[in-house]
């Protein structure tokens, strides 16, 4: 009966009343029934405040993270570095092995000269065994390399030196004298070069010896003030700059070849100089010092057999000499 049977039966029945589907905090009795269910569904997408992290503090705690792990990767190559090091001295180690193997000869036994590298058709044979790449450690053979790179280039300008000293003697009426100067310097500093300061910090290098460090410094720094005075051409004592650049009044060509003389020597000066202070910086890093050059000194010398053979029959004679006098003086 709560229908109208006269209204409009194409008219929208009215909109039903919404029932709020909870009701308010306030209406609610403690009494009803309590869904445990609805309230954890609620709060399970709420997150404490003690749990939340602040953006700024999450950024410190990222940039920390980062920090760590570059260091962590620093570490890491330093090791790998140290490995590979210590893996091309074992292989080092090893093909020096297998070269004594090869030549059938012992650990202590002398290598077979291969220095200077002289043609066969030439009935003289080298003088010493060099080879860098076996005796020498993997951390200073750039250092040894680099030492005997400068030695060839001042035997180098010792040659230029000669060729420039003969073309000035003949076409810019040079003395004859300074062409026989250029020759005997040619022959005796390139040995002198190899014996007394490239041979030193080779075996300086090798044995890890102090003493051997001391000559090459001593021999070294005497010879760059020498190849000073070269490159300068005071005289007639070398092909240098002062004469290369008075040539030019007599003869440009002759003034061009003396010239190329002194970059030559330049060339090995710088090169002297650069040798001497990456050796001292090694040097001083390895720790060593005149003390320990001393002892070596005296340890060598000591233990050489014609010391030894030396001591013994100055000590045979002295004795012998106090024994007579003593027996002269008593009979």
């Amino acid at each position: 009966m709560q229908e109208n049977p006269f209204a409009d039966p194409f008219d929208a029945p009215p909109p039903a009343a919404t029932v709020p589907t909870q009701p308010p905090a306030a209406a609610t009795n403690s009494n009803e029934e309590f869904n445990p269910f609805s309230n954890r569904a609620g709060s399970s997408n709420v997150q404490p405040a003690a749990n939340r992290v602040a953006p700024s503090e999450f950024g410190t705690k990222t940039a920390g993270m980062d920090d760590e792990l570059f260091r962590k990767q620093q570490e890491l190559e330093r090791r790998a570095q140290e490995l590979r090091i210590r893996e091309e001295e074992l292989d080092r180690r090893q093909r020096n092995a297998a070269n004594n193997l090869n030549t059938g000869a012992s650990n202590n036994a002398p290598r077979p000269h291969n220095w200077p590298p002289l043609p066969t058709i030439i009935p003289v044979e080298p003088c010493f065994y060099q080879d860098i790449e076996v005796e020498i450690p993997v951390q200073f053979q750039k250092t040894v390399t680099f030492a005997y790179y400068v030695f060839l280039v001042y035997v180098l300008a010792l040659v230029v030196n000669v060729v420039a000293s003969l073309f000035y003697m003949i076409f810019a009426s040079g003395s004859i004298g300074q062409l026989f100067l250029a020759c005997i310097q040619l022959a005796l500093f390139s040995p002198c070069s190899f014996l007394f300061w490239f041979r030193p910090v080779y075996k300086a290098f090798r044995n890890d010896s102090s003493f051997n460090f001391m000559v090459f410094f001593f021999v070294l720094f005497f010879h760059c003030i020498f190849t000073f005075v070269q490159t300068l051409g005071l005289s007639s004592y070398a092909c240098g700059w002062i004469n290369a650049l008075d040539t030019f009044k007599t003869s440009i060509p002759i003034a061009l070849l003396m010239l190329v003389s002194a970059i030559t020597f330049t060339v090995a000066l710088i090169g002297m100089l650069t040798a001497l202070v990456r050796v001292h910086r090694l040097y001083r890093g390895a720790g060593f010092s005149i003390d320990k050059a001393r002892q070596e000194f005296t340890n060598g010398v000591m233990s050489d057999a014609g010391v030894q053979r030396a001591a013994t029959a100055a000590t045979q004679a002295a004795a012998g000499a106090a024994f007579n006098q003593a027996a002269q003086g008593r009979f």
